[in-house]
């Protein structure tokens, strides 16, 4: 067998070291979320970085089987021992729908969107009515979620014109608006939990909604949350958006610090949120819950393990494909919106609107009650 020449022994050395790097970055991020970021901020950083780590470590894989294939251990087992949370951030779900036979009254769908204030945020829009709002009404959810909704009356401002009104009022009978800014629409009736959203953090700002539905006979908790978001300025998106346009090295290392530093606060913010919204879940929940909205955070997160732990799955992994992003403003591409669900009930799909009326995209999400479902 020939002997590797000192240079390729060398180059063998610094690929094995980028992948166990890469490898540990994944770990590292994988399981952040484990950790409150009330005790430990950083973690909630350091979860922000699984998609990132996963894409190298994709990349990585294919090099190594074209390099040096013993390292191609590395990445492998990496991914294998962060397997729940890269299934959660891209899923390969195959063949799920509604099954065959099942009857209308069975099935229900909800919408999820941070709607920004309803303001138009795609430039050129030259149309006569409210995007927003008509976006809605073609989508025709069973129920619909709002966040960052500042106004639903006639405003020629906004382009809301009697018309869409009228045509929101007929098609969801139950509207409630809780909070600073989050709403429900619904066909079915409603009952208001009157949530505070204090949760007790200095300088944390929250919304959340709480409700009561009765969907075709099955008492359905339900919650919207807009949770504290990471207070990025206009000039810090713009700063990170031309990150590789920075000329100086105090340039970036200053913004760096700016960007985790609201990171960082803003995580130990959504703790108390969270735990607050768990608090709210055992009290008002029962068996079949929906938790939906803007979290703010990413798979993985904080939060979501909480809700886990009540027994609350996130629909994504579960009937989705592929890895996707909700948030899509000056390329802060996170999957920031969830729903969740526990009970009787089971998701039959989800996918995500792409239309850019705001800083986020819809996702639009279709539940199938069990057979064995007895009216509550």
């Amino acid at each position: 067998m020939s002997r590797l020449s000192p240079w390729r022994q060398i180059a063998n050395a610094l690929v094995l070291a980028v992948n166990m790097i890469a490898g540990a970055a994944l770990v590292l991020a994988s399981y952040a979320g484990e950790f409150s970021p009330a005790e430990r901020p950083m973690m909630g950083v350091v979860v922000l970085g699984v998609p990132i780590a996963l894409a190298a470590l994709v990349v990585l894989l294919i090099l190594d089987f074209v390099w040096w294939r013993k390292t191609a251990l590395v990445p492998i087992v990496a991914i294998v021992a962060s397997w729940p949370t890269v299934w959660s951030v891209c899923p390969l779900n195959i063949g799920t729908g509604i099954p065959g036979g099942t009857p209308p009254e069975r099935v229900f769908t909800l919408l999820t969107y941070n709607v920004l204030s309803m303001r138009d945020n795609t430039a050129g829009y030259s149309g006569d009515v409210n995007p927003t709002l008509s976006y809605i009404l073609r989508q025709d959810a069973d129920v619909v979620c709002l966040q960052e909704l500042s106004v639903l009356n006639l405003n020629k401002k906004l382009k809301i014109t009697q018309a869409q009104l009228d045509s929101i009022h007929a098609r969801y009978p139950y509207i409630i608006l809780s909070g600073t800014a989050v709403a429900v629409m619904s066909k079915y009736p409603i009952e208001n939990l009157h949530l505070d959203s204090n949760s007790g953090v200095k300088g944390s700002r929250c919304d959340m909604g709480g409700y009561v539905l009765n969907v075709e006979g099955h008492r359905l908790a339900l919650f919207n949350v807009h949770l504290q978001s990471f207070k990025l300025t206009r000039s810090d998106k713009e700063a990170y958006d031309g990150l590789t346009h920075l000329r100086h090295e105090e340039d970036i290392n200053e913004l760096g610090h700016t960007l985790v530093g609201k990171i960082k606060t803003a995580a130990v913010r959504r703790a108390g949120q969270a735990q607050m919204l768990c608090r709210y879940i055992d009290y008002y929940g029962g068996e079949n819950v929906i938790v939906t909205g803007d979290f703010n955070d990413a798979p993985g997160c904080y939060t979501l393990r909480q809700l886990a732990d009540l027994g609350l799955r996130e629909v994504w992994p579960e009937v989705g494909f592929g890895p996707t992003w909700t948030y899509n403003d000056h390329r802060l591409y996170f999957r920031i919106d969830h729903i969740l669900w526990r009970g009787r009930l089971r998701p039959a799909g989800i996918r995500r609107g792409n239309v850019r009326w705001s800083d986020h995209y819809p996702l639009i999400a279709t539940f199938v009650w069990d057979n064995d479902e007895s009216n509550q």
